[in-house]
């Protein structure tokens, strides 16, 4: 019976087992890129599906992915961070435009998945701060949604606006302390979620000198509780430069006028034009325009009434050679008041300028 066992191939089924088991490896090995990082992204596509995020931008990252000869792999690393936004019920659309951005400009994955990393740790810290900001009292009432919740696409938007105000290096202290004196700042009127997207997205572009948080939050407070749209806010950077660039005034200085006078009831279009213009409502010419000219020289020489190098006090020669004072001798300066008197430099009389005569 035994003998029957072994003739009739009972040792033959494990060794059949065997040489299966090494096919199944031999095509792990040869296989991996391929077939395991398309299995990855097939994955990541059904959990993005689930999770609510865009699949269709999804399938344009993986599609450009290949385009630019990366794996399957690479593209599932590159898909990783969105749909872990998307599965928090975080907006991940921003991470993927900007994973789109990378590569458009063929810039490498190894440089790519950092950044990408961290605008998703900056929307995940922005979403923690937005959902406890808009579940407050206060919030509610600015917001005017005591009866209802934020809609998810205002929600979504704040979130954005704070996750790229971290991208530019703006301190959560600044946002969070913005945001929670925001409603006590601007009294009993509502102001909509879009609007203070807008103002929380205008803080890295407001000019370095006027950085300071107070400054900040105080002008962007002002324009917010004047109904500034956000067109209006948008430019409030761009017109504090240029003011500052046209008066040579501290950008701090020029950014506190702004904030009084448009406390004070200016409205947006006058206060931005006078901004672009080099001026602030409501405060002093002596304040706002550069030192003025010398005692008795209403319109000193020079280009457009300005002094000429050399003659308003403190001005330097400019690079190339300017005109220094006169050598003794010279014709009289035209600082000099007019008639018959002589140069400083000369005695009095009716003596002629110029050397002694050797005759």
């Amino acid at each position: 019976m035994i003998d029957s066992v072994f003739n009739t191939g009972g040792l033959r089924p494990p060794w059949k087992w065997t040489w299966g088991l090494v096919g199944v490896l031999l095509c792990a090995l040869v296989l991996p890129a391929s077939v395991q990082g398309q299995s990855a992204v097939e994955s990541l596509m059904a959990e993005g599906r689930a999770a609510g995020a865009d699949v269709e931008r999804m399938r344009v990252v993986v599609s450009r992915a290949e385009n630019a000869g990366l794996s399957s792999q690479q593209a599932a690393t590159l898909l990783q961070p969105a749909v872990s936004l998307a599965k928090r019920d975080l907006p991940a659309t921003p991470l993927l435009n900007k994973t789109l951005e990378g590569l458009a400009k063929q810039v490498p994955p190894a440089r790519m998945t950092p950044v990408l990393q961290e605008l998703r740790t900056h929307t995940e810290e922005a979403g923690t701060l937005i959902s406890s900001w808009t579940k407050k009292k206060k919030t509610k009432a600015l917001l005017d949604t005591e009866d209802n919740s934020l809609p998810r696409a205002e929600r979504d938007q704040l979130i954005v606006s704070v996750a790229e105000a971290r991208q530019q290096n703006v301190p959560v202290p600044n946002i969070e302390t913005f945001l929670n004196k925001l409603p006590d700042a601007v009294g009993s009127r509502s102001v909509s979620a879009n609007e203070v997207a807008v103002a929380v997205s205008v803080m890295p572009d407001l000019p370095a000198a006027a950085s300071p948080p107070a400054t900040s939050r105080a002008l962007l407070t002002a324009a917010l509780n004047a109904d500034y749209d956000p067109e209006s806010l948008r430019q409030l950077p761009g017109a504090l430069e240029r003011a500052q660039q046209v008066s040579d005034r501290p950008t701090v200085s020029i950014a506190k006028s702004a904030t009084r006078a448009i406390q004070k009831g200016i409205p947006a279009p006058k206060m931005l034009r006078s901004l672009f213009q080099g001026t602030v409502p409501g405060t002093p010419p002596a304040v706002q325009n550069a030192p003025s000219s010398p005692p008795g020289q209403r319109n000193p020489p020079g280009r457009d009434g300005r002094p000429a190098p050399g003659s308003s006090p403190g001005s330097l020669p400019s690079d190339g050679g300017g005109q220094g004072p006169p050598p003794s001798g010279d014709q009289p300066s035209g600082d000099q008041p007019s008639g018959d008197q002589p140069s400083g430099d000369q005695p009095g009389g009716d003596q002629p300028s110029g050397p002694p005569s050797n005759n």
